[in-house]
């Protein structure tokens, strides 16, 4: 593949991925949905394949009780979530929230324990604070926010993605002449 071609591939993908960000940010409730059901979905297939695989491998597992109770609460749990999805974007909502908040504190400890080593140090305490308000403005938010958070940062992190890599392709394509 020429660099030409393989270029290309980087800006039509950048294309893709900022018109598919702006649609996500456009439509945050059709997202952070569509996205809910994904994970009942996955949950569902998963649940679905552990109870085949620990009835396959009985002979050969110590925990066939186990992995098959797991196997039919994961499946039971994508279908109640499938028919709940309010509920389903609730608990991902509140997933999400409470990462923020985590976060928050092991960059604070970063930062405290590299404030001797680290020129600008404080950067690292400015994004803990951040993503301290970040967690406490979704938990805070619950319910209300649990229909638009996921498609937001969904769509963010699309939209970013794809100006990166339409960046890419600009800065790169003098380089070949393109």
């Amino acid at each position: 593949m020429t660099e030409k071609k393989f270029l290309s591939f980087i800006l039509t993908e950048g294309i893709i991925l900022t018109l598919l960000g702006l649609g996500m940010l456009m439509l945050p409730k059709l997202t952070s949905l569509t996205f809910g059901i994904m994970i009942c979905i996955g949950f569902f297939v998963y649940g679905i394949y552990k109870a085949i695989n620990a009835f396959l491998t009985r002979n050969y597992t110590r925990h066939f009780v186990l992995n098959m109770l797991l196997g039919i609460v994961l499946a039971v749990l994508g279908v109640l979530l499938f028919f709940a999805p309010r509920f389903n974007l609730l608990l991902i909502t509140a997933v999400i929230g409470v990462y923020f908040l985590l976060e928050s504190i092991s960059s604070t400890a970063f930062a405290v324990q590299t404030r001797k080593t680290l020129y600008l140090w404080w950067t690292n305490l400015f994004i803990a604070i951040l993503q301290f308000l970040i967690g406490f403005i979704i938990i805070m938010g619950l319910p209300g926010t649990s229909f638009w958070v996921v498609g937001m940062l969904a769509g963010i992190n699309f939209l970013t993605a794809g100006m990166i890599m339409i960046s890419l392709f600009i800065s790169n394509k003098y380089v070949y002449n393109i």
